[in-house]
């Protein structure tokens, strides 16, 4: 405080420019911390969107998501706290953030390769994911871990107020994160590509980095950031191998979404895998083997009157009975808004009385509504995702409340009926056998062994055909 006293004295201007590039440097600190924050929690949840399309939506991929960004972020706080010791200057902190920040950018560029290499190693849907997430953010993590022990120690001048300043760095960061968490889901995803959304994350932090930076090193910059904008021509689709030529594709808040034509045929794609099929030139026929099977619901209820599909695609199901059943009034319950825009722009889903459409989760659906169904189909399950909430047996509870006294219930399913791959369909048979007096389930290939669509019927009042069909019969693989 005396020579602060005796500069203020003789130089008293001198003192005023010192204390305000105190300030100005205290303040830029938090704001780089603050962007270091958001930028972690925002990447964390954007690769969950390039991890799922090829090893899908599982507790796995997330699991993995956490734990490496967390093993990132720990390796980072260690090397970070003994860098910041040795040399905590400005154009170090300033360095390791913009280090970070190419990474960031490059996260769309690695990514298909990191996927494509962990693919080839046959590591499945449950280790997978590991591999791929360490490549992909393990570095970006790693680096902005860095940043948050490098400026505690750059802000640090008194031990007795290094409390103070570590909480508050720590405090601003946190909030940082949780902006990221929130503005990433509900503003950021919605508006814009993943691509686009982490480029801008990269821009952001080398913008903040570059202020400490030699002019140089700015100029370096600004030439990678142009580089990169004008050769970002690498998607995440090209590790998803498939025929034909792209008519539409979107982020979705829900999946990566394509349409893709190939001769006569309209595929719709969710997360790189088919979910419903048109013939350009027939509409209503139904292209996929395993949409035969919702008849099923008429050979045991030929009156059936009232149908509800969770789950909408493409809409094949829901088109056929309206083109073949006059009498049939159809409810789709879609949870993606962008399917169901899809479908009526690319899949001949047309205005009709007889068709209501809610775009609201099935479960959340069949709890607000009193409508009861003559059938209800459960066409919401993926390979690459099961909606766990709709295969409990609360939900099945549910699923039976809503059917009439003769009502039926049609699930398809991704399984087997032998073998390791067979044990969704059976967790599923079982659940679904203690709520209702008859089930049942085909294969939809002649071959049960083979991963393909299984189809369970269930039953609300033991029908009499359902019950001579158990009786009498055994199913064959293919048939009903």
């Amino acid at each position: 405080m005396k020579l602060k006293a005796l500069i203020a004295l003789a130089c008293p201007s001198a003192l005023g420019k010192v204390m305000l590039q105190n300030i100005r440097f205290n303040a830029w600190l938090r704001v780089q911390v603050f962007v270091s924050g958001f930028a972690i929690m925002a990447l964390e949840l954007l690769g969950s969107r390039l991890i799922t399309p090829v090893f899908g939506n599982s507790t796995s991929t997330w699991g993995s998501l956490i734990g490496v960004v967390l093993a990132g972020l720990a390796g980072g706080y260690q090397y970070g706290g003994k860098l910041a010791d040795r040399s905590p200057t400005r154009v170090r902190f300033s360095t390791i953030l913009f280090t970070g920040a190419v990474f960031v950018i490059l996260v769309p560029f690695i990514a298909p390769s990191a996927l494509a290499l962990s693919l080839s190693l046959g590591l499945g849907d449950r280790y997978g994911p590991v591999l791929a997430t360490t490549l992909i953010l393990g570095l970006p993590t790693f680096l902005l871990g860095m940043t948050s022990p490098f400026a505690l120690r750059m802000g640090a001048q008194q031990l007795a107020s290094l409390g103070n300043l570590s909480g508050n760095l720590y405090s601003i960061s946190t909030v940082g994160s949780i902006l990221g968490t929130f503005g990433t889901v509900f503003v950021l995803i919605p508006l814009w590509d993943v691509r686009s959304i982490i480029f801008g994350l990269g821009v952001i932090l080398m913008l903040v980095a570059v202020i400490w930076l030699p002019r140089f090193s700015v100029i370096i910059a600004a030439l990678f950031i142009l580089l990169l904008a004008t050769s970002a021509t690498s998607t995440l689709t090209q590790v998803i191998a498939r025929s034909g030529s792209v008519v539409y594709e979107k982020e979705t808040p829900y999946s990566l979404l394509d349409v893709v034509d190939l001769d006569t045929r309209r595929t719709l794609y969710l997360n790189g895998l088919p979910q419903s099929a048109m013939d350009i030139n027939d509409p209503t026929r139904l292209v996929y083997a395993y949409t035969a099977f919702f008849n099923f619901g008429f050979v045991i209820n030929p009156d059936l009157k009232d149908v509800l599909f969770v789950g909408g695609g493409g809409f094949s199901g829901p088109k056929y009975f309206l083109s073949t059943h006059p009498g049939v009034q159809v409810d789709v319950a879609e949870i993606d808004p962008d399917v169901i825009e899809t479908a009526r722009k690319y899949f001949a889903v047309n205005p009709d009385p007889r068709l209501n459409v809610f775009n609201e989760d099935g479960r959340l659906y069949l709890s607000e509504t009193g409508k009861t169904y003559d059938l209800i189909v459960l066409d919401a399950y993926a390979k690459s995702y099961v909606p766990f909430h709709l295969l409990t047996r609360e939900f099945m509870q549910l699923v039976a409340s809503h059917l009439s006294p003769n009502g039926v219930v049609i699930s398809n399913l991704i399984g087997s009926l032998v073998g390791d791959t067979s044990n969704l369909v059976r967790a599923a048979y079982k659940t679904a056998s203690d709520v209702f007096p008859n089930s049942i389930v085909f294969a939809t290939q002649k071959f049960g062994g083979f991963v393909q669509n299984v189809i369970l019927v269930y039953d609300k009042a033991a029908s009499p055909r359902l019950t001579a069909l158990l009786n009498n019969r055994t199913a064959s693989a293919g048939e009903y």
